[in-house]
Parts: structure tokens; C-alpha cells; sequence
């Protein structure tokens, strides 16, 4: 079986490393020549204690259709993999020659976060106030859930860059209590 990496890269919240491998049989034309990637589209943290971290990932090149693994052997139609504890899981995607790619993700434990108790006030007080979302037409409003929800990322990377809200940052601790809460998939708790 030739293996080869064909690409490797790495954020905070998850490490994605692509193999590819197939068979060698010398006297065949090799059916891999276009081997299947894995993408790995989404990752949601594992609250303390839940197991329900979630990964979702999806295929490209080879040839279709795909299945897809986070074992290894059991394979499945969907790329969507739930109720997981904080691990290294190994995402393999196999097409219809047999061709395989994985992609490692990194489910992180992240403590249970209150929207209604530790991010709504953290929202009222810092953001949706005169002068900023709370009365700027040029500004998103944040007056409800959905608003937040919506651009829940964008407000963790503003957040964490110290450039949201602009004329006085959060403390490192709100920073990350918003993180925390994202990365658990934003929910409406």
C-alpha cells in the first residue's frame, strides 16, 4: 500500500493532518491516482462530563460516492459524527475504488457555558449599549439570541483580538467565557 501526506495544518481547536493511501498492484493502472481529502468542516467542543462533541467533515477528489470513518472500520454514508468525548479522532473517507484519506480532528473539553446567565449579560453591559450595537445603525444589532447566534465566531475573533468592544476590551476571563461558549456550538442555555 503506497501512503503519502499531502497536507498538514493546525488551529487552536483543531489539527488536521491528510493521508492518502492506496493499493499497489504493478501490473494495473493505479486507480488512486486522484485520491479522496478529507476536509474537516466543523468541530464542536465536548462540555465537561456530556460527550457531545461533534465533527463534521466532508470529501473531495477521488471518485464518489464516499464513506466515511472515525474508526477506522465502521464506515457510514455521512461525514457527521456526534456524542464524542474530548479526543484525537482520525476521520477517514474511502471512495469507490477503495482509495483512502484521513484527517485528524481534535475534539477539546470545554466547561458548560450559560447563554441566559454569562453571555447575555456579558452582551448587555459591554456590546448592545448607546454607542456601539445597542443604537448604531451601521452595527448589527445583538438584541436577541439569533442576533448573537448568527455571528457568534465573528464575535469570538473580535473578542479574543481585544478589538471588540473598542474603547474597553473584556477581561481575559469574559474572552474566554465567550470562546468557551462557542466552541460548545453557541447554544441557547
Amino acid at each position: 500500500m503506497k501512503q503519502f501526506a499531502t497536507k498538514i495544518f493546525s488551529t487552536a481547536l483543531l489539527s488536521v493532518i491528510f493521508l492518502n493511501a492506496c493499493n499497489d498492484n504493478s501490473n494495473e493502472a493505479d486507480p488512486c491516482t486522484n485520491p479522496p481529502e478529507v476536509s474537516v468542516d466543523e468541530v464542536i467542543a465536548s462540555v465537561t462530563g456530556k460527550d457531545n462533541g461533534l465533527v463534521v467533515a466532508s470529501a473531495s477528489k477521488g471518485t464518489s460516492p464516499y464513506q466515511f470513518s472515525i474508526d477506522g472500520s465502521n464506515f457510514q454514508a455521512e461525514g457527521s459524527f456526534s456524542d464524542l468525548a474530548p479526543a484525537s479522532y482520525t476521520i477517514t473517507v474511502r471512495d469507490v475504488n477503495g482509495c483512502t484519506g484521513t484527517a485528524v480532528a481534535i475534539v477539546r473539553e470545554v466547561p458548560e457555558v450559560s447563554y441566559a446567565i454569562r453571555v447575555r449579560p456579558l452582551i448587555d453591559n459591554n456590546c448592545q449599549v448607546s454607542g456601539c450595537h445597542g443604537d448604531n445603525p451601521g452595527l448589527p444589532s445583538w438584541a436577541t439570541y439569533d442576533d448573537v447566534k448568527a455571528k457568534a465566531e465573528r464575535i469570538k475573533i473580535r473578542t479574543g483580538a481585544k478589538e471588540m468592544p473598542p474603547n474597553n476590551p473584556l477581561a481575559d476571563g469574559d474572552i474566554q467565557l465567550i470562546a468557551d461558549w462557542v466552541d460548545q456550538g453557541a447554544p441557547n442555555n
